[in-house]
């Protein structure tokens, strides 16, 4: 590389130890500058040919400007070596003409040695080049006023969200920074499309207290709709936003970084600061992550800056915060209407999720509005139904109770504190039967059923037969619909017998009971088990031992009766 040529004070340096008061030599002068004799002796030359032989300067600026363009002679970006030096702006034009054309520095100096072979070396190429550019793209300090400028962005990479027993999934990071303050917001989304974003500036202007003058979003096409540079389309649903809220719309330009750099800065503080700290914890759900968010924006806005007084919360809540306008009474919500006839179901589809409207609209025409929070049916202008709307596509069915039709409504309040509830304004008999059915039945429809025949035979019988009838199947030991039904359509609960007489099972040396098949060391007595189960089981195991019963009376059955008959008359 080519040797710089020394600072221009140096120069004044050494005409003032060379001319001045005291006259010193090339060797003092050399040890008090601090550079070698012989090119102290070249600057003192160089001087005296432009007539400069005398300190102080007589007319300061002229002399000056001669002695600059002596020492440094050429134009800016030249070699001082007097070599021929290429079209910078052809240079970087050939460079970035076309994305992944595969034109590098090492050929485009290749291609200037062919046509100057005596010209620059490879390293001063790159350093006039990179000078060039240096001096072309001067970087602009951009005054921010207060609360005026949201610069928005979405974080490039996302964030896993795995509930349990479910798939996992995959959401954005949506990024807004305040040009003043550089105060912080960051909030996950579903995903990058209209509704997300909407909700996320609605989070961001709820965050910050108020809305700022301008937005100045990217060229996501969730802002803007054409690729005009100058004075883009915006996207209709962001226009409607910036008009409810009455915040300009201002998107950056492509490929211009710095025309955001504030967001940019914001989205590497968001992944090294919110994120980061956060990659060893698994989130269940969206929601837990923002809030986990939301603890760790507070800590990184209440930090102390730097290199400069305050904090991005001090700072924003001094300037920023006073100058953005108040938030509307009612916050802006995306919305989109369509038309759909009420299915067989009483459920309308919205993004594969289902939501209920009255069962008297089935087969009837109605309106859905749906927004990123509600989904609303109107029929006929009339609202009929809403729903706060849901993700969730693995439980879709989204049902309102009274939307139901009544015989949905009784079958699905089915519960034995129902059934019990109702036997018990009949009579006591019947609270008993119902127990006994419960404490029977494995399956609790099985004896829902049964239940609700019963109950229906009012619309037949008293309620006091009903509960004799039920009385009376109790000591018959035949808990079931058809006995109850049969008793009343005979007359047989006019017998007189009004309480039920549960026997429980006989004592026989010969019945060994339910302790013989329990475990040695597990005993339990059968007076204990029995103990906590209601009679009317009691009753039902009554029916077991009527062989026994029989068989302590000595009367043969009628099949031995027949066998004993045919076997005396063989002999």
């Amino acid at each position: 590389m080519v040797r710089e040529g020394i600072p221009m004070y140096k120069v004044l340096d050494v005409l003032k130890e060379r001319y001045g008061e005291k006259v010193a030599s090339v060797r003092k002068i050399a040890k008090a500058v601090g550079i070698s004799r012989p090119t102290v002796q070249k600057y003192l030359d160089l001087a005296a040919s432009l007539g400069i032989c005398h300190w102080p300067l007589k007319d300061e600026e002229s002399e000056k400007a001669r002695l600059r363009e002596a020492l440094y002679p050429g134009k800016e970006g030249e070699s001082r070596t007097g070599f021929a030096v290429p079209e910078w702006a052809e240079v970087e034009k050939e460079l970035t003409r076309k994305k992944k054309s595969g034109v590098t520095l090492w050929l485009l100096w290749e291609e200037y040695r062919q046509s100057h072979p005596e010209g620059l070396g490879y390293s001063q190429f790159c350093r006039l080049f990179k000078d060039y550019r240096k001096r072309k793209d001067i970087p602009l300090h951009h005054p921010h006023a207060p609360g005026q400028e949201l610069y928005v962005d979405y974080s490039g990479p996302k964030i896993r969200i795995a509930p349990p027993g479910e798939k996992e999934s995959w959401v954005s990071l949506f990024v807004a920074v305040m040009g003043r303050s550089s105060y912080l917001f960051a909030y996950a989304t579903r995903n990058m499309r209209s509704e997300s974003w909407i909700l996320a500036h609605r989070k961001a202007f709820e965050y910050l207290g108020g809305v700022p003058a301008v937005v100045i979003p990217d060229r996501t096409t969730t802002a803007i709709v054409s690729r005009e540079r100058v004075e883009p389309r915006l996207h209709r649903a962001f226009q409607a936003m910036g008009a409810h809220y009455g915040f300009e719309i201002f998107p950056a330009r492509p490929k211009k970084a710095r025309d955001k750099g504030v967001v940019e800065k914001g989205v590497l503080d968001a992944q090294r600061q919110l994120v980061a700290p956060l990659r060893h914890r698994t989130f269940v759900s969206i929601e837990e992550l923002n809030a986990a968010l939301r603890e760790r924006l507070e800590i990184v806005n209440r930090a102390p800056f730097q290199k400069r007084e305050g904090s991005r919360r001090s700072v924003f809540e001094e300037e920023d915060r006073p100058a953005l306008a108040p938030l509307p009474a009612t916050p802006f919500e995306l919305e989109s209407w369509e038309s759909c006839r009420v299915p067989p179901d009483h459920h309308v589809p919205v993004d594969r999720v289902f939501y209920s409207v009255p069962y008297t609209l089935i087969g009837e025409e109605v309106s859905v509005r749906v927004t990123v929070t509600t989904v609303e049916i109107f029929h006929r202008e009339e609202r009929v139904a809403s729903h706060v709307r849901h993700h969730d596509r693995t439980d879709p069915y989204r049902t309102q109770a009274a939307h139901r039709p009544p015989n949905h409504k009784g079958y699905l309040e089915q519960s034995q504190e129902n059934y019990l509830e109702r036997a018990s304004r009949i009579g006591p008999g019947v609270v008993l039967l119902f127990e006994g059915l419960f404490a029977l039945r494995k399956y609790p429809p099985q004896a829902y059923r049964t239940c609700q025949g019963i109950l229906a035979l009012q619309r037949t019988y008293s309620g006091d037969r009903i509960d004799a009838a039920c009385v009376l199947a109790l000591n018959l030991r035949s808990l079931s619909w058809r006995t109850v039904a049969g008793i009343l359509k005979y007359g047989t609960d006019r017998s007189g017998q009004k309480t039920a007489t549960p026997t429980f099972l006989a004592v026989h040396e010969n019945i060994r009971g339910a302790a013989a098949f329990l475990p040695d060391n597990g005993a339990v007595s059968l007076e204990n088990k029995e103990a906590d189960v209601p009679p009317c089981v009691h009753i039902m195991k009554e029916q077991d031992g009527k062989e026994s019963d029989k068989e302590k009376t000595g009367k043969p059955r009628n099949g031995e009766e027949k066998e004993a008959t045919s076997s005396s008359r063989d002999a």
